[in-house]
């Protein structure tokens, strides 16, 4: 078998790329004025991301289009939305597909054969049990793709659930966190790592070493940084000290740095780009001294 998702994650964080995500959640009256003017929507949001996906290739192994702004313009957001992971994939990056989905049985099975054709891991939601994360997990094991399951949700309301408590004191995050372990158990990448992992909001990173304990061999997926009010700085504990462990994903950041009407919208990207790059650089640096030298 070809090698696994997060065998390619690994392989490019090795290189020297940090481990970024860069999020796609196209909104068209945020695009640049000057791509594809009097197209469709959707077109103009394929153009735009062409244009756009070599300079993240550049800094970033991973994308993760947000299906939820392509579903907004109809059957042709859909195209746009394969068109858009068809691109990435063609230049070397990988793709989570923001799905968020998760139902039982035959509806569960679909979810997974259709979003699997066009992304490399998807993002699932554990809310229906076992049942509704199993047609996932045979992606797992037998192609390779990665999971992400909703954790911990760096939304201001993610504690109304994720925060209420079992019998013995667990939280219903951590409830979950311990399920994203098990099943990821006979997943496990040469680096240690399984294709079963979680996503974790960086605006709760005062959980984030507790969740960690829970699901050691997980691989994070941290939204929340930068708009949401989440700081790279507090996320050193989601990572080893080789920097595998995570992605840290931005969106509005990285691709909607600038006004519509502003000419020089690439060099605003490409620095934007950059200060993600040398932010997670520093924060890696910072977590291999500590692994090397635990006691200063």
């Amino acid at each position: 078998m070809a090698a696994s998702y997060v065998e390619r994650l690994e392989e490019r964080v090795s290189s020297g790329m940090s481990p970024a995500c860069v999020g796609i959640d196209p909104r068209p009256e945020r695009l640049p004025a000057g791509v594809a003017p009097g197209r469709s929507a959707a077109e103009r949001i394929v153009a735009f991301v062409r244009e756009v996906l070599p300079s993240i290739a550049r800094r970033a192994p991973v994308v993760k289009p947000n299906i939820a702004f392509f579903e907004a313009l109809g059957a042709d957001g859909w195209r746009a939305y394969e068109e858009v992971c068809r691109l990435a994939r063609a230049g070397g990056l990988l793709v989570i597909g923001d799905v968020k989905r998760g139902d039982i049985g035959s509806t569960a099975a679909a979810y997974a054969r259709a979003h699997f054709a066009h992304a490399d891991a998807l993002t699932v939601n554990p809310y229906l049990g076992t049942d509704a994360i199993e047609p996932f997990l045979a992606a797992c094991r037998e192609a390779g793709r990665a999971i992400y399951v909703l954790v911990r949700t760096s939304n201001p309301g993610a504690a109304m659930f994720q925060s209420l408590r079992d019998t013995r004191g667990h939280t219903v995050a951590e409830v979950v966190a311990r399920a994203v372990d098990r099943w990821g158990e006979d997943t496990a990448s040469p680096g240690g790592f399984a294709s079963v992992g979680a996503v974790v909001g960086a605006t709760r990173a005062d959980e984030l070493l507790a969740l960690r304990r829970a699901m050691p061999r997980a691989p994070l997926l941290i939204p929340g940084v930068g708009a949401q009010g989440g700081r790279i700085t507090d996320l050193r504990a989601a990572f080893d000290g080789r920097g595998f462990g995570a992605v840290v994903n931005q969106s509005r950041a990285m691709l909607e740095c600038f006004e519509p009407g502003d000419p020089d919208w690439r060099d605003r990207i490409d620095a934007a780009l950059d200060a993600f790059h040398a932010e997670l650089q520093d924060l890696l640096r910072d977590r291999a001294a500590t692994t090397a030298n635990p006691h200063p």
